[in-house]
């Protein structure tokens, strides 16, 4: 099937590792160029390779997204590198489990930065490059906790279920305009927090990092039976991304191996 994304330019943020990555490249298979955006460049040249392995070019910016000037830099390179901007995926993210009693002022500000504004900011900054060429897409990540309010990821959880609400706002915004928004709802992904978190818990508790993980799995057993990897849910922002969800916009999926005890 041709998802008719070939030469298409996307900006991925937290496209370096874990599911910002696995997206990046899902991208690239089918021939989209790529801006993938995060702080660490090491590890952004590292995903860069992997891409440009695929057949297709790929720039990569280092860069803090709770800057509130990073969204115009973005855009900026973005141009000055291919010319264009297609599509937008706002990943990147974080939460740091804290019992909401401890949560300070600070906490939430950063978190609402990291996980709500910085997709704000740049969605807002390319829409004018998208509505222009009346063809965009914008994929936002958000949280199942974004759904299921967990209180140990309270500002985490707020910002997250934010950026559901501005997912719906932009495609009722902007549709009319060919700039199609939706959003994706991840359960527990394996990546580089989770692992580290598993690593932590195991020392701490003379245990292994398979201890902990079947541990999490019986406290709240997931449907599928397993964690995520990020390859679960990658199709579906190329998916989303592409001319095949035309009609697709101002939508939020659920992709947790059936975590979620709701269907709303």
């Amino acid at each position: 099937m041709d998802l008719g994304l070939r030469d298409r330019v996307a900006i991925v943020t937290g496209g370096s590792q874990g599911l910002g990555r696995a997206i990046a490249l899902g991208l690239a298979a089918e021939g989209a160029r790529l801006m993938i955006c995060a702080r660490r460049r090491a590890v952004l040249e590292e995903a860069a390779k992997a891409i440009a392995d695929l057949g297709t070019e790929a720039e990569t910016l280092a860069v803090d997204v709770t800057e509130p000037s990073s969204a115009a830099t973005m855009v900026q390179a973005a141009l000055e590198r291919f010319g264009r901007i297609d599509i937008v995926v706002n990943n990147a993210g974080k939460g740091s489990p804290r019992p909401l009693a401890e949560q300070t002022d600070d906490d939430w500000r950063a978190s609402f930065e990291l996980n709500l504004l910085s997709a704000v900011r740049l969605s807002l900054a390319a829409l004018p490059h998208l509505r222009q060429q009346r063809w965009g897409r914008i994929v936002n990540v958000s949280s199942r906790v974004g759904r299921e309010p967990d209180p140990y990821f309270a500002p985490y959880a707020a910002a997250k279920a934010g950026l559901i609400n501005f997912t719906k706002s932009m495609g009722n915004a902007f549709s009319g305009d060919g700039v199609l928004t939706n959003c994706i709802i991840p359960g527990l992904i394996r990546g580089e927090a989770v692992d580290q978190a598993a690593v932590t818990s195991a020392e701490s508790t003379a245990s292994t990092t398979d201890d902990v993980m079947a541990k999490i799995l019986r406290r709240r057993p997931i449907p599928a039976g397993r964690l995520g990897e990020p390859e679960d849910v990658a199709g579906l922002a190329v998916f989303l991304a592409s001319d095949a969800a035309s009609w697709i916009t101002g939508a939020s999926f659920t992709v947790d191996g059936g975590i979620t005890r709701s269907a709303t």
